[in-house]
């Protein structure tokens, strides 16, 4: 190795001696650096860090329960439209706003915690928050969740507390701690129970909360007094606000049940009071205006005050003892008409006999086999001897020379559902001349060659005795015997017929020869054959019964259903007639006779008939379902699909019956939680005011009000009442055959008439006079043209002769109602026919058979059915709907001007009469139903909401937890300058929901409806709930209301 490098290919060599010097250098460094003595650690210090460490837990703990209190009070769930309000999350704001009390709070406890030892002082710390960033970093340092078995205690952790340790002002020790400890307070228990609480009760009717428990009690409402109405009870509004307000404050304490596991005894109270009240008014009503006494019952029910009450139970209207049928309760629909119009029509178009024709006679086939026996077809004879001849055409001609009786031959098979008539075997010879056409320069020529040919051909006659598509194909097995029932032929006349038909086409020689030329016609041939007389009146008097029996067949149909479109009788009437097809039939398994066949054909036939008809109906359904849609959307009612949820809400919870039914008399539910899992704790509930009314209340009657308010409005619309409206004229235009939506029915005219007549007779009023009069003149016009068609159909039925005055005898069936009125109800329920029926038979010299009673019967009511479904049969709608109205409005002025008692209930009587509803057509029969439709809208707030709970601590006064909803500012000082800033509010327990009631009541009486003249009834104050004026608080908080009837919160469903 030189100076200036290493050498190329030369090893650097180190004397081990030094390395052996560095290794024994090196251990004993390392030595004295592991062996030399640490500093003592100095007891005073960890003393004071240790028991300052301590302290700053038990500040904690009492920081985080004063939080818990605080956020209970004062909860934020609305966060400010500033700085510090940015800090909450929008979904967790009351959580979040609970950490900043927790952590605001800590750090001032942690201020007064100190300890000192030998001179060292110890103390816990948290960063001061100056600022919304130094906030959200705070925040950060802080968790909350529910702790405890059930959830009711607290666990929070605060992160990142600072223990510093000084001697003379100099820091001698500094530790980070992290504090986690769980506090007896059920904070955000509650909190989740409250909010549970709040969407409850914004829910519809899609979901469990207060928009299924007001269905339940309105439905129930609803049924009761529109059958009493029905019945005939002076009731002018089926559904009022007051009604809605009782059943809202029902279902909202059955909530607060549900949900805390108890009420608010002083809403328990209100609501008592308020049901006193309604019940009382019901009662006046029916005589008069109220008495003022009976108003200051409502008064009684806000200002009801005191202790809670022991008892924990709701109060509910009495629903014992009634005889008003559940929605759900079935009924049956029939047939009905549809089996009396198929009868008419299959008789007039003589299907009866038509149909034993075709059972009375065979189709015959003639058919046959061939076998070449010797000889066969030429060859194609050559050209023209000589010039080129080109080919054209060809033809063979094949002639009969000869035919025999033969033995043997081919098999002929027999088609299926034909048997073996005649049998005819034979031997033919057949001579074939085949000719061919040739051209050549212009010229055509033929040339010939011929040949015989020996066939041996069966022919066979083939039936099918008594075809119909109409009855089972069953064996007759006397077909060709005389006798069976009546000694009638069968068809024993079958056979000779068909040999005469055989000789007619040149006999079993000619039909060989055409078998073997290829040219027999196998097309079936009909045989007609004779049947006993006696046969067509057995076969009437079979199918009288059978309509009988079809008519009453009947499926059940929820009456509800029939409200919301959902029934579809029609469809599983068809249905049931297909599927019990063969017993109606009545087919057995072997006919003893082809009468018997005959019977079951046209019994098939006829319940073809029957089938079509109803299913015609039935396809019609979707037209009416959307008539009924287009006629409700038309006003801005609700849908089908919100009417069917309603519906199935109303069986939701059936055990709800009244405004404040539920399970268990003292109201307490299982438990706070719905469903059993919420915690296990003592709620009290106090809302203000506790029993949420639609009239105005004032600070004076509830302290917590602040201006006067409104703390519920409701908008309730009947979508089919007096006068008729555009729901109605929509609907009958398209419901009614034969109507359009200027029309009513003859029933409804008549109604309106009587109800004018009445009020007549115990006031004048000149208004009311001329719209009767018009209405009298159109209403007799209408019953006149009925009158001529139940005059026609006695013609058409056979009554009489020429010269027999049809029209007279209808006039003698009618004269037990001499009213106009009365005559018009009687032709609309169908009452008429029998006293008509009965005056035709009186003025016929001979004695009517059974049958012919039952069809003059059935030509009578079929057609008058038939009038009253077409125009002839309706009446002027505005000549009703003014009549009805002029009557309304004159029974109004009456009563306002207090008249007596008694002139009182007869106006009232006449009120009663006024027809409402919107008359539905069901897919078959002869009947109606009447339905009619309610929406509500149910809108509330309580100015305030508290509940409160046990917190289990022992700390004397603090023992309990109070929740308060009020709609006020949350405050605190944020920044540490003494000052406070706002964090966010309370909102208030809001909600709207809404539901709608569909009522069916039979056919006959005056329907069902508000007949009030007034379709929409609004509460003062709708639509917004609460003070007045509406003032709303800074925060800009979404309100789930607007003015215009848009929903934006809750109630959707």
């Amino acid at each position: 190795m030189t100076r200036d490098g290493f050498e190329v290919g030369t090893r650097g060599r180190v004397p081990f001696a030094l390395v052996g010097v560095l290794l024994v250098l090196s251990s004993a460094l390392f030595a004295s650096a592991v062996d030399r003595p640490q500093p003592t650690p100095e007891p005073a210090v960890d003393l004071a860090v240790e028991r300052t460490t301590a302290d700053a837990r038990a500040a904690v703990r009492t920081a985080v329960a004063e939080a818990g209190v605080a956020a209970a009070s004062d909860p934020v769930l609305t966060p400010a439209n500033n700085r510090w309000g940015a800090l909450l999350d929008p979904e967790t704001e009351f959580e979040d706003a609970l950490k900043v009390r927790i952590y605001r709070a800590a750090r001032e406890r942690l201020q007064t915690v100190a300890r000192t030892h030998r001179g060292v002082r110890a103390n816990a710390s948290l960063a001061p928050t100056p600022t919304p960033e130094a906030l959200r970093a705070a925040m950060e340092r802080v968790s909350v969740e529910r702790a405890g078995p059930d959830g009711t205690k607290l666990r929070a952790e605060i992160s990142n507390v600072t223990v510093e340790a000084t001697r003379n002002g100099r820091a001698v020790g500094t530790e980070r701690r992290s504090f986690s400890v769980v506090v007896p307070t059920p904070v955000l228990a509650v909190h989740e129970r409250v909010e549970t609480y709040q969407k409850r009760l914004k829910r519809g009717v899609s979901k469990p909360g207060l928009g299924q428990r007001l269905t339940v009690r309105l439905y129930a409402v609803a049924w009761a007094r529109g059958y009493a109405q029905y019945g005939g009870a002076p009731i002018e509004n089926v559904v009022a606000n007051r009604h809605v307000e009782l059943m809202t404050n029902g279902a909202v304490l059955d909530e607060q049940r549900s949900v805390f596991g108890a009420s608010d005894p002083d809403g328990r109270d209100a609501l008592g009071t308020a049901i006193a009240r309604v019940g009382l008014q019901e009662v006046v009503a029916t005589h008069g205006p109220s008495k003022d006494s009976t108003n200051k019952l409502l008064q009684q029910g806000i200002q009801t005050a005191g202790g809670p009450s022991e008892s924990a139970g709701v109060p509910g209207l009495a629903s014992g003892g009634t005889d008003t049928p559940a929605p759900n309760e079935t009924v049956n629909v029939s047939v009905g008409l549809s089996a009396d119009r198929a009868y008419r029509e299959f008789v007039r178009d003589g299907r009866v006999n038509g149909t034993i024709d075709s059972v009375y006679g065979a189709d015959i086939r003639t058919l046959a086999a061939t076998d070449r026996v010797a000889g066969g077809t030429p060859d194609r004879p050559g050209p023209p001897s000589g010039d080129d001849w080109q080919f054209r055409v060809e033809s063979t001609d094949t002639d009969v020379v000869g035919v025999s009786n033969a033995t043997g031959g081919p098999t002929v098979s027999d088609p299926s559902g034909y048997h073996r008539l005649e049998t005819y075997v034979r031997t033919v010879r057949l001579r074939h001349e085949r000719r061919a056409v040739w051209h050549h320069n212009g010229s055509f020529n033929s040339t010939t060659r011929t040949s015989t040919e020996t066939r041996r051909v069966r022919v066979a006659v083939v039936g099918r005795h008594a075809p119909t598509p109409h009855a089972p194909d069953r064996p007759i097995p006397s077909v060709h015997e005389r006798g069976g029932r009546f000694g009638g032929p069968n068809l024993a006349d079958v056979p000779p017929k068909v040999r005469d038909a055989v000789e007619l086409a040149g006999g079993p020689d000619s039909l060989a020869g055409r078998a073997a030329r290829g040219t027999l016609s196998t097309a079936p041939t009909r045989i007609d054959g004779e049947w006993p007389g006696e046969l067509s009146r057995w076969v009437y008097r079979d199918l009288i019964e059978l309509r009988r029996t079809v008519r009453e067949a009947s499926v059940s149909v929820a009456r509800g259903r029939m409200g919301t479109h959902e029934a579809r009788p029609a469809a599983e009437l068809a249905a049931q007639l297909r599927e019990r097809r063969g017993e109606l039939v009545d087919a057995p398994a072997t006919y003893d006779s082809v009468a018997a066949k005959a019977r079951a054909a046209v019994r098939g036939r006829y319940l073809s008939s029957v089938i079509d008809r109803v299913e015609r109906r039935a396809d019609q359904r979707s037209k009416r379902e959307s008539a009924f849609e287009s006629a409700i959307g038309t006003v801005g009612g609700p849908s089908l699909s919100r009417l069917r949820s309603s519906y199935d809400a109303r069986r939701a919870d059936e055990r709800d019956a009244g405004p404040g039914g539920g399970s268990g008399a003292d109201g307490a539910g299982a438990g706070a939680g719905a469903g059993g899992d919420g915690p296990n704790l003592e709620y009290s509930v106090d809302g203000a005011p506790p029993y949420l009314t639609l009239a105005k209340v004032t600070s004076d009657q509830v302290t917590a009000v602040d201006n006067d308010t409104h703390p519920l409005t409701a908008r309730n619309v009947n979508y089919f009442s007096i006068p008729f409206a555009d729901a109605t004229d929509v609907a009958l235009s398209a419901l009614l055959p034969g109507g359009t939506s200027r029309e009513r029915r003859l029933s409804t005219a008549a109604r309106a008439l009587r109800a004018a007549n009445r009020t007549l007779d115990y006031r004048s009023n000149a208004t009311v006079r001329e719209r009767r009069d018009r209405l009298q003149a159109e209403l007799n016009d209408t019953v006149t043209e009925v009158e001529e068609v139940l005059a026609a159909e006695l013609e058409s039925a056979g009554v009489g002769n020429l010269s027999t005055d049809h029209d007279a005898i209808v006039e003698s069936g009618l004269d037990r109602w001499p009213a106009l009125d009365a005559r018009a109800l009687a032709m609309s329920n169908g009452s008429v026919v029998d006293p008509i029926v009965a005056a035709a038979a009186r003025r016929t010299e001979e004695e009517w058979s059974t049958r012919q009673r039952d069809w003059v019967r059935l030509q009578v009511r079929t057609g008058l059915y038939d009038a009253l479904e077409s125009k002839r049969g309706k009446v002027s709608g505005t000549a009703v709907t003014t009549a009805a109205a002029g009557v309304k409005d004159a029974v109004g002025q009456a009563v306002k001007s207090k008249v007596s008692e008694t002139v009182a209930k007869r106006f009232n009587e006449s009120v009663t009469e006024i027809p409402a509803g919107l008359p539905v057509a069901p897919p078959i029969a002869s009947w109606w139903v009447t339905t009619n439709v309610w929406s509500v809208t149910v809108r509330g707030q309580y100015a305030r909401f508290a509940v409160e709970v046990p917190r289990r601590t022992p700390a004397i006064g603090d023992a309990s937890l109070q929740y308060v909803r009020d709609g006020g500012n949350a405050t605190l000082d944020l920044d540490g300058d003494g000052a406070s800033e706002v964090l966010g509010r309370s909102s208030k327990v809001t909600f709207t929901t809404r539901t709608a009631v569909t009522v069916v009541v039979p056919p006959g009486g005056t329907g069902v409806g508000d007949i009030d003249g007034n379709s929409i009834e609004q509460s003062k104050g709708w639509p917004i709930p609460g003070p007045d004026p509406r003032a709303r608080p800074w925060t800009g908080e979404t309100y789930p209301l607007s003015i215009n009837g848009t929903e934006t919160g809750g109630g959707n469903g």
